[in-house]
């Protein structure tokens, strides 16, 4: 077996491990738990068959058929239960498998199944794994997105520049005009009036809490972790803070390793919508670090399809995926 295969069988083999305890040696163990897991999927029980059958694959990892067979209708499975994670996971590991021998194609699976896999993996997937069941690439008919999860350096923002004043208007010169002498009238008291104090001009000021989040995200990126977390608290607990500074100060509590308030800081945000799909795993990281393990998955697998795997990326995907409660 190539380094190449090796690789892709020990990632398997991992995500296997870490998720099932019931692991037993012997051929017929297995072979009895795969019969048993599409009885059990034929007979409508889907819960049980995914779980008899995601221990069956374990011991099917050098019986590449069995091994896709078993994932497709674990995939289905969960698909019919609505359990979109679980399902993206087990087409993922077909994937996986076809990367070491192309063996799909040639699948003998009903057209019903086929067919149900198949739309489960357009939508669960990307436009490059779904070119594996197929031996190539296949056209993204819209491109997909996709966001480094990088910490980015700081934003540097030029002081506006004053406009140059504009120089006084000299007033013209005048000619005297000859006057007639006429008598001075004797100067009359005048009323005193009390002039009214020059109004001072006004200063215009950010937000507290934009104010706050600037000095926050100035300290994080100085490595004055204290102080930043300090700030960033303080964002949450002003009235009633927007969506928006409740995210950014999710991202930067979530920098300063402060888990616990990133988690708050994300419940006080609400739900992450179209466009911030990054947060979720930010999300995810601070779930997993305070030992909430099946929520961590679910905001995992919400942020895959729309960020880069980078390498602290697959080292957090790894633990979490690998995670038992």
């Amino acid at each position: 077996m190539t380094v190449r295969k090796s690789r892709v069988w020990l990632y398997l083999l991992a995500a296997l491990v870490a998720t099932s305890a019931l692991a037993a040696s012997g051929d017929e163990f297995y072979d009895r738990l795969f019969n048993r897991g599409m009885a059990q999927f034929n007979e409508g029980n889907y819960a049980n068959a995914y779980s008899s059958l995601r221990v069956a694959a374990f011991g099917l990892l050098e019986d590449v058929r069995r091994f896709e067979t078993a994932q497709i209708y674990m995939t289905v499975a969960a698909t019919r239960q609505r359990n979109d994670g679980d399902a993206r996971m087990a087409a993922q590991r077909v994937i996986a498998a076809e990367r070491v021998e192309r063996r799909y194609a040639s699948l003998s699976l009903p057209d019903a199944v086929r067919k149900e896999f198949e739309d489960a993996a357009r939508r669960l997937l990307t436009a490059d794994q779904l070119g594996m069941l197929h031996g190539g690439a296949v056209a993204r008919s819209q491109p997909q997105p996709q966001t480094t999860i990088t910490i980015p350096p700081p934003v540097i923002v030029p002081a506006p520049q004053q406009p140059a004043p504009k120089p006084a208007p000299q007033p013209k010169p005048v000619q005297p005009q000859p006057q007639p002498v006429r008598p001075q009238p004797q100067p009359q008291p005048q009323p005193q009036v009390i002039q009214p104090a020059p109004a001072q001009p006004q200063m215009t000021t950010r937000p507290a809490g934009e104010a706050s989040l600037a000095d926050a995200d100035r300290a994080v990126n100085s490595g004055d972790l204290a102080t930043a977390r300090t700030l960033y608290r303080a964002v949450l607990d002003s009235p009633q803070p927007s969506h928006a500074s409740a995210l950014r100060a999710a991202e930067g509590l979530y920098r300063s390793r402060d888990f616990a308030g990133a988690i708050r800081a994300f419940q006080k945000a609400g739900s992450i919508g179209a466009g911030e799909e990054q947060y979720h795993y930010y999300y995810a990281v601070a779930l997993y670090e305070n030992g909430r393990y099946s929520e961590a998955k679910r905001e995992l697998q919400a942020a895959l399809p729309f960020i880069e795997v980078t390498p602290d990326v697959q080292r957090y995907r790894v633990k979490i995926e690998g995670a038992i409660e």
